[in-house]
C-alpha cells in the first residue's frame, strides 16, 4: 500500500509540472501571436488588433455624429465614384498606378464643422517585382454646398516591416490596421474630463496653408484655392 501512495504522489508531481509547462507554453503562444498582430504608431509604440478596433470604432463614431450615418456613407461613395472615375480613366497620378489594387477605406476623419475630410487610400501593388505597398493621404472639402475631391501625399509601407513574404502584397486589413496607427490616432483627444473629441490640430495641420500651400488671409481666399485648383485640375483631364 506504502509503495502504490508512492507511486500516486509521484503521479501528482508530475501533473502538476506538466499543468505548468502547458501553461507556461500557452502563455508563450498567446504573446507571440500578440506581437505578430500589433502595428506601431509613427513613435514606436504597438497596438493590439483589439486596440486598433477601438480606434477605428471611435473615429467611426465621431464622424458619423457630425455627418449622420446618412450622410456618412453618402459622402464615402461619392469620393469612391470619384476615385473609380480617375483610375478607369487613368486621370491624373492614376495612369502610374497600374497594376494596383485599391481600396477606399470606409473610416474617415471629419472636421468640427462638417466641412473637411481626411481619407485614406490602401493601396496594394501586384507588380511581381514590388515589395512595398502604399497608403495615399484623400481630402474632401465642401465648398458653397458641393464636395470637391482631392489627392494627397502617399505614403510607402514597406512589406519587410510587416510580414516575412515580401513579394506577396499586405492584406487591405492589415492596412487599415497600419493608416489607424499612423494617421487617424492623432485625430482625437481626450478632454480634462477624460472625454474623447476631435484634435483642432489634426486639420490645421492639413488645411493650414491654401491649395497651392500659400497662406491666407481669408476663409474666401483659401476656398477660391481650391476651387482654382479643382478647375486646373479637370482642364489638365
Amino acid at each position: 500500500m506504502d509503495g502504490y501512495l508512492k507511486f500516486l504522489q509521484k503521479q501528482k508531481v508530475m501533473l502538476r509540472q506538466e499543468s505548468k509547462l502547458f501553461i507556461l507554453l500557452l502563455i508563450i503562444c498567446s504573446l507571440t501571436f500578440t506581437a505578430c498582430n500589433r502595428s506601431k504608431g509613427s513613435k514606436g509604440k504597438e497596438y493590439s488588433e483589439i486596440e486598433i478596433a477601438e480606434i477605428r470604432e471611435r473615429v467611426l463614431s465621431v464622424s458619423q455624429s457630425i455627418l449622420g450615418e446618412e450622410t456618412y456613407f453618402s459622402i464615402y461613395q461619392m469620393a469612391n465614384d470619384s476615385i473609380n472615375n480617375w483610375s478607369n480613366h487613368k486621370l491624373g497620378r492614376w495612369k502610374y498606378f497600374n497594376p494596383t489594387e485599391y481600396q477606399l477605406d470606409s473610416v474617415f476623419c471629419v472636421n468640427k464643422s462638417g466641412d473637411k475630410i481626411f481619407f485614406s487610400i490602401l493601396e496594394r501593388y501586384t507588380d511581381n517585382d514590388a515589395v512595398m505597398d502604399g497608403i495615399s493621404h484623400f481630402y474632401g472639402i465642401k465648398m458653397r454646398n458641393t464636395w470637391y475631391f482631392f489627392d494627397g501625399a502617399q505614403m510607402i509601407v514597406p512589406r519587410e516591416n510587416h510580414q516575412e513574404d515580401i513579394h506577396t502584397p499586405l492584406s487591405f486589413e492589415k492596412l487599415k490596421q497600419i493608416a489607424t496607427v499612423r494617421l487617424y490616432l492623432r485625430y482625437l483627444k481626450k478632454n480634462k474630463n477624460e472625454e474623447w473629441e476631435i484634435n483642432d490640430n489634426f486639420f490645421s495641420d492639413l488645411y493650414e496653408r491654401d491649395a497651392y500651400n500659400y497662406p491666407f488671409t481669408t476663409q474666401e481666399a483659401w476656398e477660391e484655392s481650391w476651387l482654382r485648383l479643382c478647375r486646373a485640375n479637370w482642364e489638365k483631364k
